[in-house]
């Protein structure tokens, strides 16, 4: 008998929430109307994203009928549900680091649960693609925390980003969030953030051992480049990283002289697609330098395309850097955990941007933390 997949239920999800919810900050006055606790915003809140709203007053209008009064009490033990306004003034002086530990209790119980199993790849590794977007974005509201763009016409955006790390496998069509890393400016700086500072906070942050099983770092190309590969090592992850043909040069022109010399292997197998035969013709070298010099980090390269074999059009092609050794066994294992990361963008921030989640609405932006709060919230 097949056994049923755990599944974890809105009742545990809360419990792993309110446990992160003690001794929040309350900068409130002594006296003042206290008719609702900081943790009541932050459950009333949470139940926007879980209900899918559009908006908090579409969600207040659903909380006003029965249906919306019986779900907010059985569903989140809400009894007394704080308006948008009162959501937002409670919650804009709370870090969202009080609830970032929710990620990793969630990951956890998969964990433990077994769920996670089905996720590994490459010899029981756990991939983990990274990838920046933005949540938030306006002309006129704005915070010390924005980044900014400048106009040629005079006129500046304002804007929230982060890296959203989510677990993910070639296997699976689900993705697991992680604990995001904020793209904001710093403490104490005026410098603006970028996704590659970011990218290499979440890494001094988060030790590969957190995780229980061998991790595989997946990104773009951004990350192809010697500070955030050894990052990555000396945090103990692998990594397989989009390489762009314009970006690491030294790395190419030594492919060029490995390839006049006879040590880049090609390897073509066919595959039908249901509707035509395809041929991948997979490319790969070993120790290849990222940059001049003898202490240079040396990756390993390999590059796919494929290839309509009747009209010989090329339909897709990538090339990826990993520390992972690549073999004729398993360059199309390694392409295959490289092409994954996309799933970053369509299984995740595309379903929580165009199905439902709403993620670059503003649901309230405050002057403090709200923005980052509400984020980690619909995550």
């Amino acid at each position: 008998m097949t056994q049923k997949a755990a599944t974890l239920e809105i009742s545990e999800l809360m419990q792993f929430l309110r446990q992160e919810l003690h001794d929040l900050p309350d900068e409130r006055k002594p006296g003042n109307n206290r008719k609702y606790e900081v943790e009541d915003a932050v459950m009333a809140a949470f139940s926007v994203f879980f209900t899918q709203s559009p908006s908090f007053l579409d969600h207040q209008r659903l909380m006003k009928s029965n249906k919306g009064k019986d779900n907010a009490e059985s569903l989140f033990s809400i009894e007394k549900i704080p308006g948008d306004n009162q959501i937002r003034n409670l919650l804009d002086p709370v870090p969202a680091s009080n609830v970032s530990r929710t990620f990793q209790k969630v990951y956890q119980w998969l964990k433990e649960k077994g769920v996670l199993k089905k996720f590994l790849y490459l010899d029981g590794e756990i991939l983990v693609a990274l990838d920046g977007t933005e949540y938030f974005s306006s002309k006129k509201i704005h915070c010390p925390h924005c980044n900014c763009r400048n106009h040629r016409n005079g006129t500046t955006t304002y804007f929230h980003g982060c890296v959203t790390p989510m677990v993910v496998s070639p296997k699976q069509k689900q993705v697991i969030n992680l604990e995001p890393e904020f793209i904001k400016k710093q403490d104490g700086h005026q410098k603006q953030d970028c996704e590659n500072a970011a990218v290499k906070r979440w890494l001094n942050k988060n030790h590969k051992n957190k995780y229980g099983y061998p991790v595989t770092l997946l990104g773009d190309d951004l990350y192809s480049h010697e500070p955030v590969c050894e990052l990555a090592v000396k945090q103990g992850y692998s990594f397989i990283f989009v390489c762009l043909e314009t970006s690491p040069k030294t790395l190419y022109e030594w492919l060029e002289f490995l390839e006049k010399s006879g040590e880049v292997t090609t390897v073509e197998k066919k595959q039908w697609d249901g509707r035509k035969n395809l041929i991948y013709r997979y490319r790969y070298a070993s120790r290849v330098p990222l940059r001049e010099g003898d202490s240079s980090l040396e990756v390993n390269w390999c590059e796919v395309t494929v290839i309509n074999e009747k009209t010989q059009k090329i339909i897709y092609q990538n090339n990826w850097i990993t520390n992972h050794k690549i073999t004729e066994n398993n360059v199309e294992e390694i392409v295959k955990a490289g092409r994954s990361r996309w799933k970053v963008e369509n299984e995740g921030n595309n379903v929580l941007k165009n199905h439902g989640y709403n993620l670059e609405h503003n649901f309230g932006h405050g002057q403090n933390h709200l923005c980052e709060f509400l984020l980690s919230l619909n995550l």
